[in-house]
């Protein structure tokens, strides 16, 4: 049993070290040097795009720091960045004046635009790369790891906090 065991605990390191070196290109990727952004005003351009309609207003600073999962002044930090560059705008709620709702600009749809065509292509060659077949075998693996790996730190979250560990 303790030959599976090492072997086993050999194979999770070796995909902690390819996850954690992977996770580290996405970042260098991600950094200043590949976007003018910051990731997290990326993450900002990229949840609004997503969840704006032409003919709908914006989104309110609380609707997407609950999604992202960051706190409101970490968001308005990123919209008054955002706004300057000229790739985000506030408007009043017109049914409450009271709610600044925010949308993308012209400008700031274009550059999810740019960006998005450039991961398509970077994407694009690394099917071409690794071939359709291993590529979707990746994907189908990615996937199945990231579903556990969220279920796992649900569990442990949940375990962490309702047992009070957290104190000790």
């Amino acid at each position: 049993m303790s030959g599976l065991t090492d072997r086993l605990e050999k194979i999770a390191k070796q995909l902690m070290e390819s996850f954690l070196y992977s996770r580290n290109r996405a970042q260098m990727l991600h950094s200043r040097g590949a976007f003018r952004q910051k990731p997290g005003e990326i993450m900002v351009l990229y949840y609004i795009s997503a969840n704006t309609k032409d003919d709908l207003p914006g989104l309110m600073v609380s609707e997407i720091s609950e999604r992202l999962n960051v706190t409101s002044p970490t968001v308005t930090q990123h919209i008054k960045s955002l706004e300057a560059q000229g790739l985000v705008e506030r408007q009043l709620d017109p049914g409450d004046r009271r709610v600044v709702r925010v949308r993308l600009t012209e400008k700031g749809n274009m550059y999810i635009q740019r960006i998005q065509a450039a991961r398509l292509k970077m994407f694009t060659g690394l099917v071409e790369y690794l071939g359709e077949e291993e590529s979707m075998r990746l994907a189908e693996t990615l996937r199945k790891a990231s579903d556990y790996l969220q279920k796992q730190q649900e569990l442990y979250l949940r375990h962490f906090f309702v047992d009070g560990d957290e104190a000790q």
